[in-house]
């Protein structure tokens, strides 16, 4: 026992171990002072199984009613000293490949857009115990109980440790501009970080069946939680408040060899000696000293190894999330009022039993773009997380709540319309959006050449956007004529509709048909030099939307002309 008081007075100095790490060192080292009560037969076992494993975390999870994804085949070694009749240490070695996709899942609704996925080799390197609550062998009549002899036919055990995990992944990142579920800084930032162990916390259970008198046969399962984020080699990417994991499970076999000669002359009644030692300082006078207490600077309690837990919940202070409110152990200290499992403070809807992809909300969804309406600033319009449910029609990073032309790309200076002529103006109220101007003149010249005798011609839609009358392909073949017969003019398209629908629905609407009217002249043989377009919505009635008949004048595309100049080529 005094190994273990050193190595414990060294340990958080020499390896700055986190808590969990010492616990499962501390229970290791329990179990090495044991081994000298009730040695076994043979003290040593060997062995190789087979099996299978699955990661789980960014890219792999386990969902009910839908078939287990990502297991690969896995081989083990394992190396066995038996401590005694009820404890075993376990040095284990595990060779397997873990895997991941997005797109294996259909739920939610984002992870077949996001796309992730990768694949990795995974060597693993642990050292457990094992805890035979039957015992490994049987006792023989009339002797010491001490005295085991025969293996016992079926032998059920626990198992628990520390291991360390090498993983190479290769990730395909799907980062591609359209991604609106990947931000490329955070990308970047997984990209470049190195590979590194990771230290993991297997845990499991089995049970060992008895072959011979050396030979064992046995089935086992495990669960290993890892204490980083990077098996999949994607972390602040993905979600990085939960860490990676996997699972294990297969069939070994063992043999046991070596004799243990020696005898343990200690009666069953007789108990170790316990040395008394002089008092340990003890700085916060909570009754543990300082050299086993991991808060020597604040009264706590045994339970949690000397830290303080002021709202007392059973989770000390220094992992407490919320220290001042008595939470839930398995939500670090924080509280759960709608008993959804997720804490209140990450809970947007904390009355609500909610779900966590829609951040504790209930999945009330209208739209169907996998941001609740609780938290979606367009509920009714199919958006993207990244604009808390809005779309970008044009895809110039303006969501169209905010973009005062949704139908075409602008920088954001310009609320996301475009500046055709760089002068500064946006398209949308520049009156010579393909000529440079002036403020003063509305974005036009200072003297803009007139078109005289050409006055602007109108297009008339029905209430969609295919609805166009016949009568305006009679007027877009003039604009044609006209536009073939003077190469010196040009001819700008510029959308409206009536006030029955909303912004920006209108706006957009307005802009498709001038878009429309321009793509005709188009395949007319005019050049697209010539020709421009954008929309204004329902903003410059033509005539006042008090009537059937006036709203289906309103419902237009003017084709203005300008006289640019210069002939084109």
């Amino acid at each position: 026992m005094r190994y273990f008081v050193a190595f414990w007075q060294l340990a958080p100095h020499a390896f700055m171990l986190s808590s969990t790490m010492r616990n499962t060192i501390t229970f290791l080292l329990i179990i090495q002072s044991l081994s000298l009560y009730g040695q076994t037969p043979h003290p040593w076992e060997l062995g190789m199984g087979i099996g299978t494993a699955a990661y789980l975390g960014e890219t792999n999870d386990l969902q009910l009613g839908s078939p287990a994804k990502g297991f690969h085949p896995e081989i083990n070694l394992q190396a066995r000293k038996n401590l005694n009749n009820s404890l075993t240490l376990r040095a284990h070695a595990l060779f397997t490949r873990i895997s991941g996709n997005d797109r294996h899942y259909r739920t939610p609704a984002w992870r077949q857009e996001r796309g992730l996925s990768f694949t990795s080799s995974l060597l693993s390197f642990s050292l457990m115990g094992e805890f035979y609550p039957a015992g490994i062998y049987s006792y023989k009549k009339g002797k010491s109980r001490k005295q085991h002899t025969k293996r016992r036919v079926c032998t059920p055990f626990l198992a628990a440790g520390l291991g360390v995990d090498f993983t190479r992944p290769k990730v395909y990142w799907n980062d591609q501009p359209s991604n609106d579920y990947l931000d490329p800084l955070l990308v970047s930032i997984d990209k470049g970080r190195s590979n590194k162990p990771d230290i993991s916390i297997p845990f499991g259970l089995g049970a060992r069946f008895s072959l011979s008198k050396r030979f064992t046969l046995g089935i086992e399962g495990f669960i290993v939680p890892t204490l980083g984020d990077y098996l999949d080699g994607i972390s602040v990417a993905g979600n990085p408040d939960d860490n990676d994991w996997y699972v294990f499970a297969g069939i070994s076999g063992c043999y046991a060899f070596g004799e243990n000669n020696k005898k343990n002359k200690k009666s069953e009644t007789e108990k170790p000696e316990i040395a008394i030692k002089p008092a340990e300082p003890d700085r916060d006078n909570d009754g543990i000293p300082d050299i086993y207490d991991q808060c020597p600077d604040g009264a706590g309690t045994l339970q949690l190894f000397g830290c303080p837990d002021s709202d007392r919940d059973g989770v000390a202070d220094r992992d407490d999330h919320c220290p001042d409110i008595p939470g839930l152990v398995s939500l670090k200290g924080c509280t759960d009022m709608d008993e959804d499992g997720i804490a209140d403070k990450d809970d947007n809807c904390p009355d609500q039993k909610g779900t966590l992809e829609y951040r504790g909300c209930p999945p009330v969804d209208r739209d169907k773009d996998g941001v609740a309406d609780a938290e979606d600033l367009c509920p009714d319009m199919r958006g993207v997380l990244r604009f808390k449910g809005c779309p970008d029609s044009d895809a110039d990073g303006i969501p169209d709540n905010k973009d005062a032309c949704p139908g075409i790309a602008g920088p954001e200076r310009l609320k996301g319309c475009p500046d055709s002529d760089a002068d500064g103006i946006s398209d949308k109220e520049d009156e010579c959006p393909t000529l440079a101007g002036i403020p003063e003149k509305n974005g036009c010249p200072e003297a803009l050449p007139p078109a005289p005798g050409v006055p602007f011609k109108a297009v008339y839609f029905g209430s969609t956007l295919e609805g166009w009358y016949n009568t305006s392909l009679v007027t877009l073949d003039e604009v044609v004529a006209i536009l073939q017969a003077d190469p010196m003019l040009d001819a700008r398209m510029e959308g409206h509709t009536d006030n029955t629908g909303q912004e920006p629905a209108n706006d957009l609407l307005a802009e498709k048909r001038a878009k429309r009217c321009r793509d005709y002249l188009i395949t007319k043989g005019i050049d697209p030099k010539r020709l421009s377009y954008l929309g204004h919505g329902s903003q410059k009635p033509f005539v006042p939307n008090d009537t059937r008949e006036n709203r289906q004048l309103n419902r237009r595309v003017e084709i203005h002309f300008l006289r640019s100049g210069k002939a084109v080529k």
